[in-house]
């Protein structure tokens, strides 16, 4: 009687509370390994294209234009783990040295220095790793071949990953992922076998997980997340591997909260993410829209972009489309706890992936951009499984239904992916992708507008070059002035100028000047601009703030003299030339006065005598004599306010001794 009610209960439950078979205990077979080998070279055949694409966007400035990973040298490694990821070519919020020391690794070590294809194999190497450990835990997990074959087949070719794997400096994502994936199987082999080896593992691909990017410690919440599934009972094995998991992670922490602590506060412009700059509510509805973006995103991944900045997700507006998508984002939750109720295995998946998610999602806290499907890497593993699951959980009696359909859709998602990778060839293809998939973006016309000015250098297609400026400023122009970031205004100037259309570059400039009101180039600029117009007054008023802003740059007073001299002001012009002379020591200004005393000195005037290297400024001129002491004043009064006492006391001595001024 008790073996009947035994046997009743276990066919009562629910499939997936029933126990898996146990696949790990079992000796891999043939079939296991064909199938891993079908996997690896899906993926090789899906990624064969990216092999062949540059340093585009980021690539340069934390590979081709950082000097600490060109030589592998003990320097160099404790310059990387005692400072941001940007470091030395800014400073960030964001610490993650073994994904530098990993590109120290190509670039040194292998010798790829600036050859994309090095860099490129190790990106695929690390994705078809995550594949396959994909396809041994959804194995374990739930003791069938073919779904889990399936589930890490999807994966494997998704487009949404191709800015994680083609683009280089994805490999932060993908080391992560590494550390959460390899992290939890060397967490079941160790519990399953209590061997030493397999909790070191773990410590160690925890370590590298969480030092190459924030998000892998995530491990320790798969982890937990396993016990809460799988294994409701703790042992003393168990508790082991967890702590194994917690020490490397807690000393990524200690180390990192002491190198941003050192680097200052991290600062987000509102043209990248601006849900830190809105309310509570407003932020919060804006990013729930994001997440159903996102998640759109993974099941239809037809328009793919590197940059979804501002305007292209603006802030919530309380629009219809705008609440489907924070409703399709909150249905995440009910989703996901029907997914407990039905399958096990694709409830772990999806909530690893809303896990993975989670701190770069702005729910919590705000990151550096409001979204980039480089963030979905684990978030589409979720997805994916469970479509693999419910194709196998529909009821159709042809076996054959579900592994056709998935075969299908492998075919779709691979070609889209081979068709995605070329975009990340160079500047121009990446731009011009950009552009037609997030054409809200002030960033991405901007992008393509410099990337089209730098590849013709005759710049033929500057009517082409201005109209994509154009575009990013139109974008912008809704924005106030303290949320505009001012790089585009100094670009569209130099296009205006370049074609001499004073006019339209003086407004730029004055935007510019406001977006940047301490830097003298800005005004210095807007002073030539203004020259150009034939606007004398405000070009000198320009000049006069570029001075104030930086006395010792010797161009204001060339700016300065130019301007009296156009003006017919010929003294004053040499006057602002022999003050720029003895206040910055500036050869080319004294060339320059030397060519206004030829041009506007009588000749038998004084004021010049023949040199060895041809005509020279003569001291012991009389005239040339006034005016030093007319400048004297001013020259010493600046060198004093610009923090140069000792050179002003040297300037007071010679005004008195070598030109006799009172």
């Amino acid at each position: 009687m008790k073996v009947q009610e035994r046997k009743r209960t276990e066919k009562s439950r629910p499939p997936a509370a029933r126990a898996p078979v146990p696949v790990a205990a079992r000796p891999h077979s043939r079939a296991g390994l064909l199938r891993a080998a079908g996997l690896f070279f899906l993926s090789l055949i899906a990624y064969a294209n990216s092999f062949s694409a540059g340093f585009v966007l980021d690539n340069r400035g934390i590979i081709l234009k950082n000097p600490v990973i060109r030589d592998a040298s003990a320097t160099n490694i404790g310059l990387i783990f005692n400072h941001t990821y940007w470091w030395p070519n800014g400073e960030s919020g964001l610490y993650r040295p073994f994904s530098t020391l990993t590109y120290l690794f190509n670039y040194a070590v292998l010798g790829n220095a600036d050859h994309p294809a090095g860099y490129h194999v190790i990106n695929f190497l690390l994705h078809a790793g995550n594949v396959l450990l994909v396809f041994w835990l959804v194995r374990r997990f739930n003791g069938r071949d073919w779904p889990a074959f399936f589930s890490a087949a999807v994966w494997a070719v998704h487009p949404v990953l191709t800015e994680t794997v083609t683009n280089i400096v994805g490999r932060a994502d993908l080391l992560a992922a590494t550390g959460t994936l390899a992290g939890l199987a060397c967490y079941l082999k160790f519990t399953d076998s209590r061997r030493v080896i397999w909790l070191a593992a773990l410590a160690v691909v925890a370590a590298i997980g969480s030092f190459s990017k924030e998000t892998g410690i995530i491990v320790i919440l798969a982890i937990l997340l396993h016990q809460f599934v799988f294994r409701p009972k703790w042992t003393s094995a168990q508790w082991l591997g967890l702590a194994a998991a917690g020490v490397p992670i807690a000393c990524m922490l200690w180390q990192r909260h002491a190198v941003l602590s050192a680097a200052g506060p991290m600062e987000i412009p509102f043209t990248d993410n601006p849900i830190p700059w809105a309310g509570f509510w407003i932020a919060r509805l804006t990013a729930l829209d994001v997440i159903g973006r996102e998640f759109g995103l993974i099941l239809w991944p037809a328009r793919l972009s590197a940059d979804y900045s501002w305007a292209q997700i603006p802030l919530f507006s309380g629009a219809a489309a705008e609440w489907l998508l924070v409703a399709a984002a909150i249905a995440l939750l009910p989703v996901t706890v029907a997914l407990y109720r039905s399958s096990r295995t694709a409830f772990f998946f999806f909530a690893l992936g809303l896990i993975w998610l989670a701190p770069v999602s702005n729910l919590l806290f705000a990151t550096g951009a409001i979204m980039a499907e480089r963030l979905l890497y684990l978030t589409a593993l979720g997805v994916v499984v469970c479509i693999v699951f419910g194709a196998y959980a529909l009821p159709v009696r042809d076996p054959r239904f579900a592994p056709a359909v998935l075969s299908l859709l492998i075919l779709a998602l691979a070609a889209r992916t081979v068709a995605r990778n070329p975009v990340w060839d160079n500047d121009l293809s990446i731009a011009e992708a950009s552009v037609g998939a997030s054409p809200k973006s002030f960033k991405t016309h901007d992008l393509l507008a410099n990337v089209l000015f730098a590849a013709d250098p005759s710049h033929a297609n500057l009517d082409r070059v201005i109209a994509e400026s154009e575009k990013s400023r139109a974008i912008l122009a809704a924005l106030p002035l303290n949320r505009r970031p001012p790089d585009p205004y100094l670009f569209a100037s130099n296009l205006y100028m370049l074609q001499h259309e004073y006019a339209k570059a003086i407004p730029v400039l004055t935007t510019y000047s406001q977006l940047e009101p301490s830097n003298a180039e800005a005004f210095l600029r807007l002073s030539t601009a203004y020259l150009e117009s034939g606007d004398h007054a405000k070009a000198a008023a320009a000049a006069g703030r570029a001075r104030s802003l930086n006395p010792l740059e010797p161009r204001v007073y060339a700016q300065t003299a130019e301007i009296d001299a156009s003006s017919g002001k010929l003294n004053e012009a040499a006057g602002s030339l022999i003050e720029g002379v003895f206040v910055t020591g500036d050869s080319i200004l004294r060339q320059d006065l030397v060519e206004l005393y030829q041009r506007a000195a009588d000749p038998k005037s004084c004021v010049l005598t023949n040199g060895p290297n041809g005509p020279a400024i003569n001291p012991a001129c009389p005239a040339v004599h006034a005016q030093a002491c007319a400048a004297s004043e001013d020259v010493v009064k600046t060198l004093e306010n610009a923090g140069k006492p000792d050179l002003a006391a040297s300037r007071r001595q010679m005004f008195v001794e070598q030109f006799h001024c009172r």
